[in-house]
């Protein structure tokens, strides 16, 4: 059994750069940080259109260490699935794959996308992370 994350056992180690386009104190910025943290070094990030999107930034000057997919609002949940799957076919089970959405840019449609994609594939290894900003 993996042993739970806490606020008082996250890494030390950062995931996101210091100097992201998010606005100064922003909810979403902090919740992302310390949200890569507790996923950790061995994730995969599944985002849509939101302000998570103009946080992260596109490459080459993205504000995350970790690999990020930016999809559009319906395919969401699915690349997300599918990428989970095809790291399962290729044996690469300690990767976890995280769909984030920021200001609630999948608060109605994609809560319910998420639930039923996660029954389909009838796992528990894709974190849904949906943060409201300020």
């Amino acid at each position: 059994m993996q042993a739970k994350t806490t606020i008082l056992s996250l890494p030390k180690e950062e995931f996101v750069h210091a100097g992201t386009r998010a606005c100064t104190g922003c909810g979403l910025a902090i919740a992302y940080r310390v949200g890569l943290k507790a996923l950790g070094k061995d994730t995969i990030l599944v985002v849509p259109p939101s302000c998570l999107t103009v946080l992260q930034g596109l490459f080459p000057i993205a504000s995350t260490k970790l690999p990020c997919l930016n999809v559009t609002f319906a395919s969401t949940a699915a690349a997300a699935t599918g990428l989970l799957a095809t790291l399962k076919v290729q044996g690469k089970d300690k990767i976890k794959v995280a769909a984030w959405a920021g200001d609630g840019g999948q608060a109605t449609s994609g809560c319910r996308l998420y639930r039923a994609r996660l029954n389909e594939a009838r796992t528990s290894s894709i974190s849904v992370m949906i943060t409201k900003g300020t």
